[in-house]
């Protein structure tokens, strides 16, 4: 079926996470959840939902461990900036989905923005890597956003599991992870209703705004 241009489709490594956004978006039209896989093993899969939806809003959407001891689990992070090992993307459409995630009732979790990093393993303790201005790690996201390429709105939405103080591996896991997940499907109306205000034509005037994201090739250094 074509894409519409209000159409949203969510990228969620794990099945978990693609289970939570389904729940959170029942009653929403034209939302398309695609699993990608821990480290976006599933390209195949996500190359193909990409295909089906041309006129789609991306939304890569999973869990996450914050870098900064301001946030806690179940907090929610919009990466304004994806910082991977061989690219960086930076994402236009973020602060707008910041203020959508806000203001929008019924979803009280904290916001927060800044700098997603992508790691390329897993990191039992969040405490123990150098942060720099990153507030979130994961493991996909610049590799999602690479597949889904520029030309079309796209943002990152993770929810913080643990924390530098709540490491990986911990009792306090399983309840972080709740917490995680449960923002996750919170949030499904939120990004509905961010797609409609990104889609063409919905910026409120006859003003022409670009949410594309937009990828900035890293410096190769020679040794």
């Amino acid at each position: 079926m074509p894409g519409r241009v209000d159409d949203l489709l969510v990228i969620c490594p794990l099945a978990v996470e693609a289970v939570s956004v389904r729940a959170g978006s029942r009653g929403c039209d034209v939302v398309a959840v695609v699993r990608a896989g821990m480290r976006a093993r599933r390209e195949a899969a996500v190359l193909a939902a990409l295909r089906r939806n041309p006129a789609a809003a991306v939304a890569v959407v999973g869990v996450a461990g914050a870098l900064t001891r301001d946030a806690r689990p179940g907090d929610v992070v919009v990466g304004e900036v994806v910082d991977a090992p061989h690219a960086t993307w930076r994402c236009p459409a973020a602060p707008l989905l910041a203020a959508v995630l806000r203001r929008h009732r019924g979803f009280t979790r904290r916001v927060h923005r800044g700098v997603v990093s992508q790691s390329d393993r897993v990191v039992a303790r969040v405490g123990s890597v150098p942060a720099g201005n990153a507030v979130a790690l994961d493991m996909e996201s610049g590799s999602l956003l690479e597949l889904v390429g520029e030309g079309r709105p796209a943002v990152v939405l993770r929810a913080v599991v643990d924390t530098p103080s709540r490491p990986l591996v911990s009792p306090a896991t399983v309840p972080g992870g709740v917490a995680a997940l449960t923002a996750l499907a919170a949030a499904g109306p939120a990004l509905r209703a961010w797609a409609r205000a990104v889609a063409p034509g919905r910026a409120g005037d006859d003003s022409v705004v670009d949410y594309s994201v937009v990828k900035v090739a890293k410096e190769v250094r020679h040794r």
